[in-house]
């Protein structure tokens, strides 16, 4: 255990919450959703999905509007990209709620630190 633990208050929160907004200028581009294999039939009777069972894997990112699931195919040379703006995606949603963190603490510390500076002046 660390006894040197460093006292948090609202200025220290405040330039953390500065730094993790410039962070999210870095992040790139992104796309909510999930990534899912599909696996089906094209269709084709001299295909070996018609002729031996055999299915074609595919992937998809899912996601919902308005209560309803939606898909969009992924083109097999877009795997790689898509999945790096999903993973995109995640970060900036970790990202969003330390801000929040934050600012819920800033309000919480508001009134206590002011009440402490105007009692020492």
């Amino acid at each position: 255990m660390n006894r040197y633990k460093m006292k948090i208050n609202t200025a220290w929160l405040e330039r953390k919450r500065g730094s993790l907004i410039k962070e999210l200028a870095n992040i790139g581009p992104f796309v909510d959703g999930s990534i899912a294999k599909v696996k089906r039939r094209c269709g084709n009777k001299n295909c070996k999905c018609y002729l031996k069972g055999e299915k074609h894997e595919s992937y998809y990112l899912m996601y919902k509007e308005k209560g309803v699931t939606k898909a969009v195919y992924i083109p097999v040379d877009m795997e790689e990209e898509v999945r790096e703006w999903n993973d995109n995606y995640k970060k900036l949603k970790e990202i969003v709620a330390e801000i929040t963190k934050a600012n819920k603490e800033i309000i919480r510390r508001y009134v206590k630190e002011k009440k402490l500076k105007k009692g020492r002046g």
